[in-house]
C-alpha cells in the first residue's frame, strides 16, 4: 500500500489493552519528535475511557444483533413447519431475505438473497435446499421476475402491486438453481414477496413448493399470504435490545460524569432523552413538599431550576403543579401532578381530546399536540416526572414509553443521590447557621454554640464532648471488620428533655463536632453522612420501611426496591426524634439493630449491615412509659447507657441574658433588611426575663424576643415592651385557651360523629387563617390524649385517611399528606 514507516501506539483504560492506533507514511524515517510522541499518549489515555464504552457498545450491539437473528431464524423456521403441516401438498417453504439483514455486520445494500430459515417434510430434502450462501439476482433466478437492484435503495419491487406469484410446474423455467429444485422433487411454487410500503425495498419472500403438480385454491392462497404477512412482521419487528443498548450507552455516559450537579444532569438527561425518543420539547420536574403539599417543581419563585426544561421553553416560566388527582380543583390539575400521585406512566394521543386528558391537561403551549409523562421512581418515592411533548398528534407509541420509563429507571439512582446531596448541603448550611452564629457580645459558647454560663448546662456539654469525641474514634474504626460490632453493638445516645428545650439543636451541635472531627481525618470535602426522621410519623410495616427498608412486593405499594435511613446513613448519624412513640414491632427491630449492627429489609431474608450512631430523642418520661406497658425496658436500657437531660429553661437562669442576646443576633439578621445594629435587652427587660416562669422552654423565650423585638420604637428593647410581649404570650395561651378549647372540643365531637373531616375542617380553614397554627396544634394534642394512639391512628381518627395501615396508594399519599402538615408545616416537635 506504499507504506515506508509507521508508528504504533498502544490503547489501554485501566491497565486493559483495547487495541492500538497505527500513524503511516510514504517514505522512510522517523517523523514524530519526543513531544509529538507524548501528545500522542495523552491524547489516547484521555480519550482511552470513551473508546472503551465505544467499544463495549459495539460489542453489546453486535452480540444483540446476532441473537436477533438467531431468535428470527427459529421463530421463521417454526412459521415454515407450520405452513408445511397446515396445508397438506405443501413440501417445503422458506423464507428469502436480502442479504443486509441477515448479516449483522453489513450495513450496506446488498444485491443478493440469502435463506434465512427452510422446513421440509424430508429433513435430507432441507440439507439440499440450504447448499448455497448466497444467490446473487444478477443471475438467473426464479425471483428475478419480483426484484430487481436499485444502487441506491438495493432489492426493490418491479411491480409494488404484485401480490404473489405462482409457477404450476418450477422444471419448466430456467434458474440456477434448477438442479437443486430437481434432486428434491419440487414442482408448483406459490411465492409471496414483501415490500416496504413507503420506498418499495424488499423485506421477504416467502416461498410453498409442493412436490406434485398442485394449483393453490383460493382458500389457501389468502391463508397463505396472511402466513407471508406474519413473516413480514417478524422480521420486521426491531428487537426492543438494540434500543436498550443504545439508551443505556447513551445515558451511561450521562451518568459516568461526577462533576454534575442535580439541575446540571437533569439539563443533559432531557436533551439526550428528546434526541433519543424524537420529541419537540419536555421536561423534569422534582418533586418537593411545600407546606405540607407535595408539589411538582420545575424552576423555583426567583426563576432558578430546580429541574430542567427544553430550550424552547428558556423564556417561558413554569407555575408549580400541585401532586394529585380528582381530588385537585380543575384549574389546579395537570398531567405531569397525576402522574406523580399515581406512580405510573401517561399518554396522550391527542391533548385537545378531553376523553384522554380527563381534564388533567395544562395547556401552556397551543404547538403540543402529544404528551408523554412517566415517574422517576427510587425506592417507594416518586422523585419527580419526566415529560415529553410533541407537535404531532398520536406522535408517541407504547414503545416511546418503554424507552423512557428505561431512562426513567436508569437516572432515579443518581438523581436520588444528587437530591440527597443537596439536601444534605442545604440542611449542612442551616444547621451551620444555627451553630456557628456567635454574637460577638456574647462569651459563654462552648460546644459549638451552645451557650453554657450556668452550671447545670455547662456540665451538661462536658459530659457531651467527653463522650462524642470517644463513639468519634470509634467510628474511626468502622472501616475495619464488623466483628467488634457484633461484640458491643453499635454506639447510642438517649438526649431527653421537654418540648422546646433544644433536643434537636443540640443533635445539630453534636453532628457538627463530629463532622469537624472527620474532615480533619479524611479531608475538607468529607460529608460525614446524616438522615433526620421523627418515629411517631409511622407505624407497622411503614415505620420498619422507613428504618430498615424493604423489598418489592413485601406489601402492598411495595413496588420498588427501597433502602431505610438506617442503611442510607452508613458509616454516619441518624437522628430518631420521638422515640418515646415507636411502635413495639419497631422496638423489638431496633434493639436487635443496635445490638448487632444487622438488620434485613421487610420481605427479605438477606442479612444486611449498617453502622451508625444513633442519638435518639424524647420528651416523654420514659420509666412511666415502661410502667404503663408502652415501651420496652430492654430497649430504653439499651439507650440509656449513654443519656443526658437537657435542663428546662427555668433551670438556666444564668444563661438567659446571653441566650436572649443570642436569639436577638439571628432573629434580627433574619427578619431585617442586611444592615444595621441587632437590638439590645435594658437592664431591667433583662431581669424581667431572667424572672418569667417558661412553660414552653427556650422556644418561648425567642417568640416573646420576637415580638418584643418587632414591635419595639427603638433601638433598645424596654421592659415594658418585653412584659408587653410575655402578656401577648400569656393572653395566646390562656386567655384564648377557653375559645380554643371551645373549638377543639367541638371540633372532635364532630369528628367522632362523622360530621367533619381533617381536609375540610382544619386544613383548609388552616389556609385560609380562619385557624391559627396554635389552635391546631391544641387540637393535635387533645386528640392524641384523647384517643391514646400514635400518628397513624389518630390520622383514621381525625378522618384525615381511611385506614391504619395506609395499604392502599391513595390512602398512603393522604396520610403522608397528613403528617407533612403536622411537622412541617403546623411544626408539632417533640422539642
Amino acid at each position: 500500500a506504499g507504506i515506508k514507516s509507521t508508528a504504533v501506539f498502544p490503547i489501554t483504560h485501566q491497565f486493559q489493552p483495547i487495541g492500538t492506533i497505527s500513524l503511516d507514511w510514504g517514505k522512510v524515517g522517523e517523523f514524530l519528535n519526543n513531544q509529538q510522541k507524548k501528545e500522542v499518549v495523552d491524547f489516547l489515555n484521555d480519550a482511552s475511557g470513551t473508546i472503551d464504552r465505544a467499544k463495549r457498545f459495539h460489542q453489546k450491539l453486535s452480540f444483540s444483533r446476532h441473537l436477533d437473528l438467531a431468535r428470527k431464524k427459529e421463530a421463521a423456521w417454526m412459521m415454515m413447519r407450520s405452513a408445511v403441516q397446515l396445508i397438506d401438498k405443501l413440501a417445503l417453504a422458506s423464507v428469502w431475505v436480502p442479504s443486509s439483514i441477515q448479516n449483522p455486520k453489513v450495513q450496506e445494500l446488498s444485491n443478493q438473497i440469502e435463506i434465512l430459515s427452510a422446513f421440509s417434510k424430508n429433513k435430507e430434502d432441507v440439507l439440499i435446499y440450504n447448499n448455497r450462501d448466497h444467490i446473487n439476482i444478477h443471475k438467473e433466478n426464479l425471483i428475478n421476475r419480483i426484484v430487481r437492484h436499485d444502487n441506491h435503495k438495493g432489492l426493490i419491487a418491479r411491480d409494488p402491486e404484485l401480490k404473489a406469484v405462482y409457477i404450476e410446474d418450477v422444471m419448466e423455467e430456467s434458474f440456477s438453481r434448477k438442479a437443486v429444485a430437481r434432486k428434491i422433487d419440487l414442482v408448483s411454487l406459490y411465492q409471496v414477496p414483501k415490500f416496504n410500503l413507503k420506498t418499495g425495498q424488499l423485506v421477504c419472500v416467502v416461498n410453498y413448493y409442493t412436490n406434485t403438480s398442485h394449483k393453490f385454491t383460493n382458500f389457501e392462497k389468502p391463508l397463505l399470504e396472511n402466513h407471508a404477512a406474519m413473516v413480514e412482521k417478524l422480521i420486521l419487528e426491531e428487537n426492543p435490545e438494540h434500543v436498550e443498548i443504545e439508551v443505556l450507552s447513551e445515558i451511561e455516559e450521562l451518568l459516568s460524569d461526577t462533576d454534575d450537579n442535580l439541575s446540571s444532569f437533569l439539563e443533559k438527561i432531557l436533551a439526550k432523552t428528546s434526541e433519543l425518543i424524537g420529541a419537540d420539547s419536555g421536561t423534569i420536574s422534582i418533586q418537593k413538599v411545600i407546606d405540607g403539599k407535595p408539589w411538582l417543581v420545575i424552576e423555583d419563585e426567583e426563576g432558578h431550576l430546580v429541574g430542567a426544561k427544553s430550550r424552547s421553553w428558556i423564556k417561558s416560566n413554569f407555575p408549580l403543579m400541585p401532586v394529585g388527582g380528582e381530588e385537585l380543583s380543575p384549574e389546579q390539575r395537570s398531567i405531569n401532578g397525576y402522574v406523580a400521585h399515581f406512580a405510573r406512566p401517561v399518554l396522550i394521543g391527542n391533548v385537545r381530546d378531553d376523553k384522554q386528558t380527563q381534564g388533567f391537561y395544562k395547556n401552556l403551549s397551543g404547538q403540543i399536540q402529544s404528551e408523554l409523562a412517566v415517574p422517576i421512581i427510587h425506592g417507594s418515592h416518586v422523585l419527580g416526572v419526566i415529560n415529553q411533548d410533541s407537535f404531532q398528534k398520536y406522535f408517541f407509541t407504547q414503545e416511546h414509553q418503554r424507552i423512557l420509563q428505561i431512562i426513567a429507571s436508569l437516572i432515579s439512582q443518581k438523581v436520588n443521590n444528587l437530591l440527597q446531596i443537596e439536601n444534605l448541603k442545604r440542611e449542612l448550611l442551616q444547621l451551620r447557621k444555627d451553630i456557628e452564629y456567635r454574637d460577638p457580645k456574647v462569651s459563654s459558647y462552648h460546644f459549638g454554640n451552645v451557650i453554657a454560663k450556668s452550671q447545670k448546662v455547662n456540665s451538661l456539654v462536658d459530659q457531651i464532648q467527653t463522650v462524642v469525641e470517644s463513639i468519634c474514634n470509634r467510628m474511626l474504626n468502622w472501616e475495619g471488620s464488623q466483628e467488634h460490632e457484633v461484640m458491643t453493638g453499635l454506639p447510642s445516645l438517649l438526649v431527653q428533655g421537654q418540648t422546646g428545650s433544644g433536643k434537636e439543636f443540640f443533635f445539630n451541635n453534636i453532628y457538627s463536632h463530629l463532622n469537624d472531627i472527620f474532615q480533619k481525618k479524611k479531608g475538607a470535602q468529607f460529608k460525614l453522612p446524616i438522615r433526620k426522621t421523627n418515629i411517631a410519623a409511622y407505624s407497622g410495616e411503614l415505620t420498619y420501611s422507613e428504618l430498615f427498608g424493604h423489598k418489592k412486593g413485601a406489601f402492598t405499594g411495595a413496588e420498588f426496591n427501597r433502602q431505610g435511613i438506617l442503611e442510607e446513613a452508613n458509616g454516619g448519624v441518624v437522628f430518631l426524634d420521638e422515640i418515646g412513640d415507636a411502635d413495639p414491632k419497631t422496638q423489638v427491630q431496633l434493639l436487635r439493630f443496635l445490638d448487632t449492627g444487622v438488620f434485613m429489609r421487610l420481605g427479605e431474608n438477606q442479612p444486611r449491615i449498617s453502622k451508625i450512631f444513633l442519638i435518639a430523642a424524647t420528651n416523654k418520661d420514659l420509666l412511666k412509659e415502661i410502667k404503663e406497658g408502652r415501651f420496652r425496658e430492654d430497649l430504653y436500657h439499651r439507650l440509656n447507657a449513654l443519656s443526658f437531660k437537657i435542663p428546662r429553661l427555668n433551670e438556666r437562669e444564668q444563661d438567659i441574658e446571653d441566650l436572649a442576646t443570642h436569639f436577638l443576633g439571628i432573629l434580627f439578621g433574619s427578619y431585617k433588611k442586611e444592615g444595621g445594629t441587632p437590638p439590645q435587652l435594658e437592664p431591667a427587660a433583662v431581669e424581667y426575663l431572667k424572672q418569667h416562669s417558661y412553660r414552653g422552654n427556650v422556644r418561648e423565650l425567642k417568640n416573646i424576643l420576637l415580638r418584643a423585638m418587632l414591635f419595639r420604637k427603638g433601638t433598645m428593647i424596654s421592659k415594658a415592651e418585653i412584659v408587653s410581649a410575655c402578656q401577648t404570650s400569656f393572653t395566646e395561651s390562656s386567655q384564648e385557651e377557653i375559645t380554643d378549647h371551645n373549638i377543639i372540643d367541638t371540633l372532635l365531637s364532630q369528628f367522632e360523629k362523622g360530621e367533619a373531616d381533617f381536609w375540610t375542617d382544619i386544613h383548609q380553614p388552616f389556609k385560609a387563617n380562619h385557624l391559627t397554627r396554635d389552635t391546631v396544634r391544641s387540637l393535635i394534642l387533645a386528640a392524641k390524649s384523647r384517643y391514646q394512639t400514635n400518628l397513624p391512628g389518630l390520622a383514621v381518627k381525625l378522618r384525615a385517611c381511611k385506614t391504619r395501615s395506609h395499604i392502599e396508594t391513595d390512602e398512603r399519599k393522604k396520610f403522608i399528606s397528613f403528617k407533612n402538615f403536622l411537622y412541617k408545616t403546623v411544626k408539632i416537635s417533640s422539642n
